[in-house]
């Protein structure tokens, strides 16, 4: 509504400037072969040439529309504008020329004998304001262009930034010692202890990692494969753990019913390792995690159990899945915690066509 406002004062203000122009230069001049221009000049004379100048701005003005919309001022700025002048020019020339000639052939002559010189006078200074809405049209076009393309760089900045955090986040997992040493240790007693069990571990330890592999660089992946790799992870952690956590899932039926959607990848496996890593868990009192699905939203919550000790963080994995999403979508995750439960709820976002 401002915008439009804007517009409208702006246009009035041209078309004063223009009706004023053209009659101070009618009376400068001198009007007529007398040069007596209150005595010779009708009220219906001004209320006439008044409609010729509304007309010969408004196609200068229509003019300027099209021809900002056919070019673009960023490129060869002063050429084009020279350009336009020439074409608007020639335009407003010939419309002089047929309006003039067309009421010949009409009527048989003019309104009045001085009404040829007042037709080009409007036709000059129709030129001249409409090549200063121009300018502005082509400054302000240039500004909002600019600002446009500073705009795009920033968030191309933003999202490498975030990319190289989130790849960052993940080379780290994936050469995590403390996290390969535990794994092997375990493989290592399994294929002892247990060797189908041994193998059954490293299938899902080798799926934990090549989903990691392929998905490093990917925007969104589906939430029934982001689930799948949890599952594996978990196996990981039920094995070192134990019944000292335990993951609750979404039934087959729920993630079915929003298979097509998705979610930045490993932010669900995220929350999950961040939950084990900042809450005491043992045997005599598990540590809980639930996943489930509530319409278009996958829920992870799990009891707050404070640890005795602060445990090393680096404190960018969930400011890292904020920036994620927000380079996604106008959807947010929300982040709860009210001393006993902690909750993120990560909207499912769609797949771009």
């Amino acid at each position: 509504m401002k915008r439009i406002v804007q517009k409208l004062l702006l246009y009035t203000t041209l078309w004063s400037i223009a009706f004023a122009a053209s009659f101070v230069f009618l009376y400068v001049m001198g009007y007529g072969d007398t040069g007596d221009f209150k005595g010779s000049y009708t009220v219906y004379d001004f209320l006439s040439d008044g409609m010729v100048m509304v007309v010969f701005l408004s196609i200068s003005l229509l003019f300027n529309h099209l021809f900002i919309r056919w070019f673009q001022p960023l490129q060869n700025y002063r050429y084009k504008l020279f350009l336009y002048s020439i074409l608007l020019l020639a335009t407003n020339t010939l419309m002089a020329v047929l309006m003039t000639q067309g009421m010949v052939i009409i009527w048989g002559n003019l309104p009045r004998q001085e009404y040829i010189k007042t037709v080009y006078l409007f036709s000059l200074v129709a030129t001249f304001i409409s090549g200063i809405h121009a300018n502005i049209s082509f400054q302000e076009n240039y500004k909002e262009q600019a600002e446009e393309a500073h705009r795009l760089e920033m968030e191309n900045m933003r999202q490498r930034e975030v990319n190289l955090q989130t790849s960052l986040m993940v080379l780290k997992t994936q050469v995590d010692p403390h996290f390969l040493f535990n794994n092997f240790s375990i493989l290592s007693e399994l294929i002892e202890e247990n060797p189908n069990e041994a193998r059954n571990f490293l299938d899902n330890l080798s799926r934990v990692y090549r989903y990691k592999l392929v998905n490093m660089n990917t925007q969104l992946v589906s939430i029934k494969n982001e689930l799948r790799m949890l599952y594996s992870y978990v196996h990981l952690i039920g094995t070192r753990f134990g019944t000292a956590i335990y993951v609750e899932f979404p039934t087959k039926e729920e993630i079915t019913r929003v298979q097509s959607l998705g979610v930045p990848p490993l932010v669900v496996q995220m929350l999950v390792e961040n939950a084990i890593k900042h809450n005491a868990h043992s045997v005599e009192r598990p540590l809980v995690i639930n996943v489930r699905i509530n319409g278009h939203y996958v829920l992870v919550s799990n009891p707050v159990f404070p640890l005795s000790s602060e445990v090393d963080s680096t404190g960018i994995g969930l400011p890292n899945l904020q920036e994620r999403y927000r380079l996604l979508s106008t959807e947010q995750p929300i982040i709860s915690n009210d001393g006993h439960n902690f909750t993120v709820t990560l909207p499912l976002l769609k797949f771009e066509a």
